[in-house]
């Protein structure tokens, strides 16, 4: 067994807690930093272990006539926690994310509060159905679903669909590198009720600058660097720095044949201070995926004015800089993402990521947080 489907594995029996309720709460996951995405195999080993799992039931606790916030089963938080951390380790980020009962309670009414009205807001108003302060907070603080509930909703926070989601602000959040407390809200739906999740993302280190990165260079790019099973590359591509300005930057993506791939930049966010960082946002057209071979695409991207020198340990990299008549240093980042489909569509797991975006599944627009 790899080192880490060993680690994924060992996710289940780990019993670290927070918060008052800790002996009843969820274990916690618990990651080596991050995958090496260098590692076919391991990657592969990793993919499996983390997704080819029973998803538990949600066994919620709660009633939307009473207006009752109610509870999830320890086990599909747990689940969620692991999924969550997948995402992380793959991405290079740290991914020992644990879960704070207290933000879970509070998300769990914001979960409610939206089921019941039927309506995704970061902001809802007093008159909003099963409304409470503690929802309120929680739908500032949170990434909001409609229509689904426990991992199915990581990889919808993830794949980021729609027109209100362009600048996938849920992927950023569920990367965003310092962040280490997390709350998760489920609520069961019923009739023409959806099922909700609220994730409580924005801990007290969201403004934190020293975190650690997989990549030297400190960005978090999805797909990440190096292998990535195909069924998690979703339509969106993204590539986040801390405080970088993407005005002008230049993506360009290569086959290994030396073909260009076409693409359309759908978005560049150039936020100084604010949660989720700088992102840059394309759409390219890779074709079908799911060959059953590996393809690998070389991308470039030129032009950007980074907040500052990256650095590995001591050691000062230089990645394309030149004299920028505008205030700040350009650089160019170069990187490599092999897309590996070695699960056929006969496997169990064929089907367990489907594109999200249908008619009984919503995501709003996500909140950012300044300091």
């Amino acid at each position: 067994m790899s080192p880490a489907a060993a680690v994924i594995l060992a996710l289940i029996v780990s019993t670290s807690f927070v918060g008052p309720d800790a002996g009843v709460r969820p274990a916690t996951p618990h990651f080596e930093p991050w995958i090496d995405t260098s590692d076919r195999e391991e990657v592969l080993a990793a993919y499996r272990a983390a997704f080819d799992r029973e998803i538990p039931a949600l066994d919620w606790t709660g009633t939307a006539e009473q207006c009752q916030a109610g509870d999830s089963s320890d086990a599909l938080r747990r689940e969620t926690l692991v999924r969550i951390s997948w995402y992380r380790a793959m991405a290079g980020v740290p991914a020992d994310v644990i879960e704070d009962p207290l933000l879970s309670d509070k998300a769990q009414a914001a979960a409610l509060m939206m089921s019941v009205e039927g309506e995704l807001t970061h902001h809802p108003e007093s008159d909003f159905a099963c409304f409470s302060a503690a929802g309120q907070q929680a739908a500032a603080n949170s990434n909001l679903y409609l229509g689904r509930t426990g991992p199915s909703a990581i990889d919808g926070y993830i794949e980021d669909p729609g027109d209100r989601n362009i600048d996938v602000g849920h992927r950023s959040t569920i990367l965003h590198p310092p962040t280490g407390i997390m709350g998760i809200g489920h609520v069961a739906g019923s009739g023409d009720r959806y099922p909700a999740n609220a994730l409580w993302v924005f801990d007290d280190d969201v403004f934190a600058r020293d975190y650690q990165t997989r990549e030297p260079e400190r960005f978090v790019a999805w797909p990440p660097r190096g292998f990535v099973p195909a069924r998690v590359v979703y339509p969106r591509w993204s590539f986040a720095l801390q405080e970088a300005d993407f005005t002008d930057a230049v993506v360009t993506m290569t086959t290994d044949a030396g073909e260009d791939v076409p693409l359309e930049v759908v978005a560049r966010i150039s936020k100084d201070g604010e949660i989720p960082s700088s992102v840059l946002v394309w759409e390219p057209d890779v074709g079908d995926l799911s060959r059953g071979v590996d393809r690998a695409f070389t991308i470039t991207i030129a032009n950007v004015v980074a907040a500052a020198t990256p650095t590995a340990g001591d050691e000062v990299i230089e990645i394309g800089r030149a004299a920028d008549p505008g205030g700040g240093p350009r650089s160019t980042y170069v990187y490599r993402v092999v897309v590996i489909d070695d699960i056929g569509n006969s496997s169990p797991l064929a089907g367990l990521l489907a594109p999200i975006s249908d008619a009984t599944s919503e995501l709003v627009g996500v909140a950012r947080l300044s300091p």
